[in-house]
């Protein structure tokens, strides 16, 4: 008994089934629950965030939230999940927690070339922006061309020539 509470040895107990593996949730439903808690985290500590953090925070979510609304309709390449997924679940948490896991009097001081960690902070998020914003732009126009080679097909195969019998 004592070893199987440790992880040591087996419990006779223990089901011969295994779990089923849950459903997973659709890529958007994920991303969208994924940006709620960077946003939840990010408002719940907006008093230790500088002043412009939580403005820039929603600049970012005005391009991710339709992008990843788009991408319910408009299935993503791999690239541009991978990209998106990235964006949410990576480089845009790391960011704010690596700045609220700070000592808030370091957070606060000014570095001999006259930056605070919050100057980083807000760099960094602007940076996130401008990228979010290459990434969504490069999204709709790959749909955009898919859309062009669609008309060019279309043209071909039902231009006045092609139905003439």
């Amino acid at each position: 008994m004592w070893r199987s509470l440790f992880g040591r040895g087996s419990d006779e107990h223990a089901p011969s089934e295994p779990e089923p593996t849950p459903v997973s949730k659709p890529f958007p439903d994920r991303m969208r629950a994924e940006l709620r808690k960077v946003s939840w985290t990010a408002r719940g500590a907006g008093a230790v965030l500088p002043v412009a953090a939580l403005p820039e925070l929603g600049r970012i979510e005005d391009v991710l939230i339709p992008l990843v609304e788009h991408l319910r309709h408009n299935p993503p390449t791999m690239d541009e999940e991978i990209a998106v997924e990235s964006m949410v679940t990576d480089y845009l948490p790391t960011t704010i927690n690596a700045y609220l896991s700070l000592n808030p009097q370091y957070a606060k001081q000014v570095r001999p070339d006259g930056r605070t960690p919050g100057d980083d902070l807000l760099e960094q998020m602007r940076m996130l922006e401008q990228a979010i914003r290459d990434l969504a732009q490069a999204v709709y126009a790959h749909d955009a061309q898919q859309l062009e080679v669609q008309g060019r097909f279309l043209s071909s195969k039902f231009t006045r020539s092609d139905l003439e019998l």
